[in-house]
């Protein structure tokens, strides 16, 4: 890419903007970009009463926690578009493919660059022309509706809510103790990780409208997957969760199935991880698992949109992962 933007507001005669093609060494230096955008607009959204910056050993333990997944999306990246100036990278974009679907995964914007028109910029390099029947696209978009406009002049459209769901550990401990269903422990079983993708790749594309035997080959190294099982053996509800308390993603036959598999990551995340809060994703129309994350003490913390080229009628099954870098 050899053309360049440059500032138009106080800028300096070395401040000029260039946009090139990212690649593995950039991966930690755009996390961190991620990472103080993203607690920025929590502070202006009111989600943290934190002002000032993350700090360096916050974004470093972070970035040492999330590396893995970081250079996972690299190796299956379509697009990544870095715009740097003398001091490095003050925006970023990327995309990656699984099956017939692009994702954007990535779209940010230094706070004191935007308003500029980089996110279209970058729109425009990692999402040329428009979506067609044989690749989609799909991107878990914020609720402002600058955003949300932006995103559909690229194809797409929102077709439900991505809710992060939030409560104190002692709460949710607390309610659960309350709870007269003894059933559901009992039922949930842990699947080897050769069985677990197997049995998301029966389960998962019908409702998503694509498949990612890759992804679930990554979670099998890197998480726990699970599962409540018929009586013909096969999987009914599959849920992923990590050792640092990722819950996700989750999937089930039928809406109200994901209820169990997501209640056990959730009891064992707040018994051996202890953290003082718990958190989960869930889509608007997964009305079985948000009403009874709500009986739990879950509020939603940050309401997001997923957005797609194609309808997702399946969303009300499945629940997205966490970190929500993806569907």
């Amino acid at each position: 890419m050899g053309y360049s933007i440059r500032r138009t507001v106080g800028a300096m005669p070395d401040d000029e903007l260039h946009v090139r093609e990212g690649g593995a060494g950039d991966l930690k230096a755009t996390f961190a970009l991620s990472a103080t955008t993203m607690h920025h607009a929590a502070v202006e959204q009111g989600y943290l009463d934190a002002p000032g910056e993350r700090s360096a050993a916050q974004i470093e333990a972070a970035w040492t926690r999330h590396r893995a997944i970081e250079e996972f999306l690299d190796a299956h990246q379509r697009r990544y578009v870095i715009v740097e100036n003398s001091s490095g990278p003050v925006a970023f974009a990327r995309v990656v493919q699984f099956g017939d679907m692009e994702e954007v995964t990535d779209l940010m914007v230094q706070p004191g660059h935007q308003g500029r028109g980089l996110g279209r910029r970058l729109l425009e390099e990692v999402w040329p022309g428009d979506p067609s029947p044989e690749l989609g696209r799909v991107v878990i978009a914020t609720g402002a509706p600058r955003d949300l406009s932006l995103y559909t002049e690229f194809g797409v459209m929102p077709v439900a809510g991505h809710w992060h769901m939030r409560t104190q550990t002692a709460s949710y401990l607390e309610h659960r103790s309350q709870e007269t269903d003894a059933t559901e422990a009992g039922s949930v079983v842990v699947l080897t990780a050769e069985r677990a993708v197997s049995e998301w790749q029966r389960l998962e594309p019908d409702a998503i409208g694509h498949e990612r035997p890759a992804l679930h080959e990554f979670f099998g190294r890197d998480r726990t997957c699970l599962a409540t099982v018929a009586a013909d053996g096969s999987a009914t509800a599959l849920c992923w969760v990590s050792s640092d308390g990722d819950i996700g993603p989750a999937v089930g036959a039928e809406p109200g199935d994901v209820i169990t598999v997501v209640l056990a990551a959730l009891d064992r995340v707040s018994k051996t991880q202890e953290p003082v809060e718990l958190g989960v994703y869930a889509s608007t129309t997964s009305w079985h698992l948000l009403h009874r994350l709500r009986i739990l003490g879950f509020r939603v913390y940050w309401p997001s949109w997923v957005m797609c080229s194609v309808p997702l009628p399946g969303l009300d099954r499945y629940v997205p992962t966490r970190p929500p870098l993806l569907l």
